[in-house]
């Protein structure tokens, strides 16, 4: 079961990623109210920028497994936000299922100044940044991003995993594949499907369904040749 941002007394947080979208996070948790009691991540150098100064810091599975026995993490409440951006939906989706296995629970967020239909449903740790819009009667699989500034439209249907990167816009009836991601300022046009895996370049107009693992650039968008 997924703990909702700006429910009564907000839920304890443990974030998974200490760089910059864990930047991206901070302002959401504190207006909404989450004290995070710790963070992980699997490069022991980024404790030293901590996005959190003063908060616990975890290297790795291992010592969250460790910490989340030590603080009866799971009898506390604590929920987890996974602050792992960019081309990473399976990944985050996968820590999802370890830390849903520990007994911790996944947090939806969504910022103040985003706007999210009455008729939308966002699935389990799906994070609406500031300025998004998810629109009438979308459908958002688990941990997937809404980045900021970013819109999803009227009866698009999004897998899990998905990431729309900043500005980027999905047309009415757009469907996303599992793990995709979308690029920043990129634009999918309406009833076009794009398949899982597949990575859409920064500033591309996809215009056709594109099939699963594809990469494309371009307007129109086109398949990247190396």
């Amino acid at each position: 079961m997924s703990a909702s941002a700006g429910a009564s007394g907000a839920a304890p947080v443990l974030v998974w990623g200490g760089a910059g979208h864990a930047k991206m996070l901070r302002p959401t948790l504190a207006r909404l109210g989450h004290a995070v009691v710790a963070v992980a991540d699997r490069d022991p150098a980024r404790g030293s920028a901590l996005p959190f100064p003063g908060t616990r810091w975890l290297d790795g599975e291992d010592a969250v497994r460790a910490w989340v026995v030590e603080a009866d993490a799971a009898a506390r409440g604590v929920c987890f936000v996974l602050a792992i951006g960019g081309h990473n939906g399976a990944e985050r989706c996968r820590l999802a299922d370890v830390l849903t296995g520990l007994g911790l629970a996944p947090l939806t967020l969504v910022h103040d100044r985003a706007w999210v239909a009455e008729t939308a449903h966002l699935a389990d740790g799906c994070q609406i940044l500031p300025m998004a819009a998810v629109g009438e009667e979308a459908v958002l699989g688990r941990q997937t991003i809404v980045n900021t500034n970013a819109s999803v439209d009227h009866d698009c249907r999004l897998g899990e995993g998905v990431h729309i990167m900043p500005g980027a816009t999905l047309a009415g009836c757009v469907t996303v594949g599992d793990h995709a991601t979308i690029g920043s300022n990129a634009t999918v046009l309406p009833r076009v499907t794009v398949g899982a895996g597949c990575m859409v370049g920064a500033g591309a107009v996809v215009t056709r369904d594109l099939p699963p693992g594809a990469t494309v650039i371009g307007a129109p968008a086109r398949p990247l040749t190396r």
